[in-house]
């Protein structure tokens, strides 16, 4: 939808409590009547591009042009980009993690639903890659998937914030450890 890569724009080159729902309805083509007809109000809205931003982001990590992989290449891709400063959702990693910031911030059980359900949901779908790859046998098969699905969320999420905090960490060394940990040895 117009409004929320509106949104997104606007967030991203402003941040996310500055731009005007005039400005963002201007630079999508709507009125703000227009706006009203689709949200009720702007946090509304917000938890809308918040959604959008976070869908992408971890249906990026999870999948790579479409395709389902395994975790060994989801944990590779993840230290890649992120080593590489290319957080994907149109190089948007700053509002990535304004809104996830702004959104642990939220005291209101409600307002922080839509993060809770993004990050449940990433768990899920990390639990899964997870079981996939002990049923190929690429994976240490005495890991509980849904366990290590968490731990790589809470991690990501870290990852994330530690680099944009200004620290280079040895991704080489991570991805190695990460391979150690995780990955069943070749017999």
């Amino acid at each position: 939808m117009a409004l929320i890569q509106a949104g997104m724009t606007a967030f991203s080159e402003e941040g996310v409590d500055l731009p005007s729902l005039d400005a963002i309805c201007a630079r999508a083509g709507f009125t703000r009547g227009a706006f009203y007809v689709h949200f009720k109000d702007r946090e509304d809205f917000f938890a809308a591009v918040v959604d959008q931003v976070l869908q992408d982001f971890v249906d990026w990590v999870l999948s790579a042009g479409g395709q389902p992989s395994g975790l060994n290449d989801v944990i590779d891709r993840f230290i890649d980009v992120v080593r590489d400063n290319k957080l994907p959702v149109n190089d948007r990693h700053r509002l990535l993690m304004q809104l996830v910031a702004r959104g642990t911030k939220r005291g209101d059980p409600a307002a922080n639903q839509p993060y809770r359900t993004l990050i449940e949901e990433a768990i899920v779908r990390l639990a899964d890659a997870a079981r996939q790859g002990q049923a190929d046998g690429r994976l240490k098969r005495d890991l509980d998937p849904t366990q290590l699905g968490l731990m790589l969320v809470a991690a990501s999420v870290g990852f994330i914030a530690v680099v944009e905090a200004g620290y280079t960490p040895d991704f080489e060394k991570i991805r190695g450890f990460m391979h150690y940990l995780l990955i069943a040895p070749r017999s």
